[in-house]
């Protein structure tokens, strides 16, 4: 589809932007320029097309930053570098024209989507949206994500949200969704058709099409940030023009009937049904969730970082480097991809997923998952101190308990992890804190399950996405400084306390 796309793009017809004459001359200072649009993720697939056709037809270059809605918007009042913006609803961008990021006379609709339900390839298909209750999860975008907000409508009224609520996954945004879905994560998600037609691992089961349904609308607009405002405008025109349209149409896109493209009073008015009010994420339970988290993976993982703690301080042994590197990988990696590479390996649609899940212990998108998470990012801190505790054991006395007697194991029960204990509490403490905010392996893994898993930092990061939330993200942001704070405090004291015991073992 791309291939056809973008030969459509390239047509000899199709040569001359909309809003721009035909024999329209662009100036050199305009050609120099380069217009950074940022854009809903679900238009990644075409407008880089559209973009290839403007560009052809004498526009400016454009480079892309495709997100969700909700985080862009609130880059796009933040950055002054940003030119053009498409938002995948109304609110969102009403929210811009609200904030004067953005002039209401400019919003421009450039087109609309659908809301489909999609199943992995090869499973079972529901039939309508009542059959979306027998399932064990349902994947959405976040709650502030446009099409989290038009799935959640869209579940309110086929009458199933309150049966279905319990069992909402979250993602970041509707590819994240999407991904869960073909993979096999969950059995089934709500995401835009243009999104399910793009991905070959899943197949469409049913779409939203009942009178009321929410209108998916795509709007557009240059910011008022832009160093190239007519360029930008041209580009909004361009999209909306006759070329941009017949693009959008051929990638799937509904494209707005005519004269439904009013610039001056569309995007101030507000739309009924067009998306649930998002809720507030509990800040006592991502507080709760957060220590909860943190003990577990804390209490996991000590046995694990003394036993390979010991074993790097006091065993030299071929495979050590390896061994080393391996345990502090997830040091240097980013988290996200620690996230990715723990659900290939414990996600449902694996053979050791599937052989926990048979046993009852489910992993992704549950407690269990998000404090695998915090315990495998916070295993090299967790080890690095108690190889440091180990160390500054003086091996004399292991050698004078073997001496009299005692077998290694003894030895090391009585005499070594006594003498290292303060650096192991201290180790414990710190791993504490890191999987206090742990973040990208956790949104792989486990999710964003209010009441579940979303931690203080998910919580953080979803009302950053809210129109509504900044209030209550100093709340959180509190918490979780304090709670850091005092976690690292302990950490100090225990550091200070097995240094001077050290000393004083010298000086004696």
């Amino acid at each position: 589809m791309g291939c056809a796309l973008l030969a459509g793009a390239l047509a000899p017809t199709l040569i001359h932007p909309a809003g721009l004459a035909a024999d329209t001359t662009v100036s050199s200072a305009q050609r120099d320029s380069v217009l950074l649009v940022l854009a809903a993720a679900s238009l990644a697939d075409v407008l880089p097309i559209v973009g290839t056709a403007w560009e052809r037809a004498g526009g400016v270059p454009v480079t892309f930053s495709f997100d969700a809605t909700s985080r862009l918007a609130v880059q796009a009042t933040q950055s002054g570098s940003a030119d053009v913006f498409f938002a995948a609803d109304r609110e969102w961008m009403r929210w811009l024209v609200e904030r004067d990021a953005v002039s209401a006379s400019s919003a421009t609709l450039i087109g609309m989507n659908e809301l489909v339900v999609v199943v992995p390839v090869g499973r079972a298909v529901p039939a309508s949206p009542e059959a979306l209750v027998d399932l064990q999860r349902i994947a959405l975008a976040g709650e502030n994500v446009p099409a989290g907000r038009y799935a959640r409508t869209a579940l309110e009224l086929a009458g199933v949200w309150a049966s279905v609520e319990r069992r909402i996954v979250r993602s970041g945004s509707v590819r994240g969704a999407l991904e869960w879905v073909a993979r096999g994560e969950v059995p089934a998600g709500v995401v835009y058709r243009t999104d399910a037609d793009a991905e070959p691992g899943v197949r469409i089961a049913f779409s939203f099409t009942a009178p009321g349904q929410p209108r998916t609308e795509y709007w557009a607009a240059e910011l008022r940030t832009t160093d190239d405002g007519p360029a930008a405008a041209d580009f909004v025109a361009f999209v909306a023009g006759d070329v941009g349209q017949a693009l959008l149409r051929e990638a799937g896109f509904g494209v707005p009937a005519a004269g439904s493209q009013s610039r001056t009073t569309q995007v101030g008015q507000s739309e009924t049904g067009s998306g649930s009010s998002p809720g507030t994420p509990s800040v006592g339970s991502a507080i709760r969730l957060s220590v909860l988290v943190a003990l577990l993976a804390t209490i996991v993982g000590l046995v694990p970082a003394i036993a390979l703690g010991w074993l790097l301080a006091r065993c030299d042994f071929r495979g050590k480097t390896l061994l080393s590197t391996l345990v502090m990988a997830p040091l240097v990696v980013p988290p996200v991809v620690t996230g990715f590479l723990l659900l290939s390996v414990l996600g449902g649609s694996t053979p050791l997923g599937r052989l926990l899940a048979r046993m009852g212990l489910e992993v992704p998108f549950t407690i269990v998952g998000a404090a695998i998470a915090a315990f495998v990012v916070g295993l090299p801190l967790y080890v690095i101190s108690i190889r440091g505790a180990f160390e500054a054991v003086d091996r004399t006395y292991e050698e004078l308990s073997w001496t009299l007697g005692s077998p290694p194991h003894r030895t090391f029960i009585r005499v070594s992890l006594p003498l290292a204990l303060p650096g192991i509490a201290a180790g414990a403490i710190l791993a504490f804190a890191r999987a206090l905010g742990e973040f990208g392996a956790t949104v792989v893994l486990a999710g964003n399950v209010e009441g579940s898993t979303r931690t203080i930092a998910l919580a953080v990061y979803t009302l950053l996405e809210s129109p509504s939330g900044r209030d209550t993200i100093w709340v959180l942001v509190g918490a979780s400084v304090v709670i850091s704070l005092l976690a690292l405090l302990g950490f100090e004291t225990l550091s200070r306390r097995q240094k001077q015991r050290i000393e004083g073992r010298h000086a004696r």
